[in-house]
């Protein structure tokens, strides 16, 4: 019998010795993010953003190109305005709605708010950069490793914390490991004592680095 729980207990130590070897700090996941971000040139991926405010909810789907150091170019394919081209440079967007209106495209301010999201948000918010800061200013309270969308992740959990407009109950990024491309983003806010879900983004299908036609950028 003794035998028996001395073995045991020496294996439950391997296991935690093992587990604790593959452990990775906060800090190294963000140095690894931040290296990714360094390297990046262009980025594409399908885009599915999640808002609410309020009772008020929206679903919108893009096609995301973009490419360093601050051009991007969004397609509605899904929601609303589908068919409608956005592109952001130097703090200004050019846009081209879908439709019988297509061919006139404006030039507009980010807080139009015909651009602007539900919740106020703005286009090159839909960037790393947003994701890179929130990490940089706040400590996790956890984190943990799951499988999503094919992708093997750390989920980077944040209790409470702002950005420019909003408090949050709590945040949390998905961190995918080989790449250290932060995949999804949700973020909570308190509602009577609840934490509701009031956005969330998830950058699908990506690809890095791929030659970019800088023409797109030019509606």
């Amino acid at each position: 019998m003794k035998t028996a729980r001395f073995t045991t207990l020496i294996l439950l130590l391997l296991l935690l010795v093992i587990s604790l070897s593959y452990a990775i700090s906060y800090e190294e996941i963000l140095e690894r993010m931040s290296s990714f971000y360094r390297n990046l040139q262009s980025f594409y991926c399908i885009l599915e953003v999640y808002n609410k405010a309020g009772n008020t909810e929206e679903n919108v789907t893009y096609e995301y190109y973009f490419q360093k150091p601050d051009k991007l170019r969004l397609e509605v394919l899904e929601g609303k305005d589908k068919g409608t081209t956005i592109v952001y440079q130097n703090n200004r967007i050019r846009y081209k709605k879908g439709g019988v209106l297509s061919f006139i495209p404006l030039s507009l301010n980010i807080d139009d708010p015909i651009v602007l999201s539900i919740r106020k948000g703005r286009i090159n918010e839909l960037t790393f950069d947003y994701i890179l800061d929130i990490l940089s200013k706040y400590k996790p309270k956890s984190i943990k490793e799951v499988s999503i969308f094919g992708y093997n992740c750390y989920v980077i959990e944040i209790g409470e914390s702002k950005d420019r407009l909003y408090n949050y109950s709590m945040q949390r990024i998905y961190v995918e490991k080989n790449t250290f491309v932060p995949i999804q983003l949700e973020q909570y806010e308190n509602i009577n004592g609840q934490n509701e879900l009031v956005h969330k983004r998830i950058y699908r299908n990506f690809k890095i680095n791929l030659p970019i036609d800088e023409k797109i950028f030019n509606i």
